[in-house]
């Protein structure tokens, strides 16, 4: 009802990811054009059974999921981050804060796990805990609004309190693999543990790149007792 009203006030007159002229709202966003190129681009290459990042050859598993098998059932992403229309739109999302994106974007991730059987079952969801610095320049964590809408859209419980962080981190964009790992160790723990015991846990995060968040999440969760963690993001990257 909430997003009904906002499309009506306050329509979009530019596509947000082209900036195409024409009405757009929380139910399109962008325009036929990306979304068709958006589309296309999910089967463009090969992915990793396990991790989900896009590979350049035919193979079942990228390297880091060959030498460190990462401790979460499986990832999957919606689209490649490389191409503009997932980069682009995650950007509106966090750095504009065009939260009406949100709707569509949740949309399409609860897709890939309505039809990714080895999501399945599904107890919970919960979003990575965003970082006081960006919950203080954004006012909001997209990652527990993409976990709203991909909730409704599954009809399943989610909650933004039980994965919380504990330390402070600096932004991982321009750190190396190994500064991302160093960076995140423990700083996550889960703030009720007899609420996730025994659970298969949803984990929602926008963009997974060297999976160094997802794995810390994962790990905290298991070790509070969840039987299983499998993660969904908006866009992924590249493996070899």
């Amino acid at each position: 009802m909430l997003n009904f009203l906002v499309d009506i006030l306050f329509p979009e007159n530019v596509c947000c990811v082209c900036r195409t002229p024409g009405r757009f709202s929380s139910r399109r966003p962008w325009c036929l054009e990306c979304a068709q190129e958006m589309q296309a681009s999910q089967t463009c290459l090969p992915i990793c059974d396990v991790c989900g990042k896009y590979l350049e050859t035919e193979q079942k598993l990228c390297q880091d999921c060959r030498t460190n098998p990462p401790d979460f059932h499986i990832a999957r992403a919606v689209g490649p981050y490389d191409k503009d229309g997932y980069r682009i739109a995650i950007k509106v999302l966090k750095f504009l804060g065009r939260k009406y994106v949100a709707g569509h974007m949740g949309r399409w991730m609860a897709e890939v796990v309505k039809n990714e059987p080895r999501f399945w079952p599904i107890d919970l969801i919960i979003p990575v805990p965003a970082s006081l610095g960006s919950l203080t320049q954004r006012g909001f964590n997209q990652t527990e609004l993409l976990a709203r809408h991909i909730a409704r859209h599954l009809k399943l419980p989610m909650n933004g309190n039980l994965l919380v962080r504990v330390k402070e981190t600096p932004a991982q964009r321009e750190l190396t693999r190994e500064e991302r790992e160093k960076n995140l160790l423990c700083a996550f723990k889960v703030s009720d543990p007899q609420r996730i015991k025994g659970k298969k846990i949803l984990l929602v995060d926008d963009v997974y790149t060297t999976g160094s968040t997802a794995r810390e999440c994962t790990r905290s969760l298991l070790r509070a007792g969840a039987e299983r963690v499998c993660v969904i993001t908006w866009a992924t990257g590249k493996g070899f």
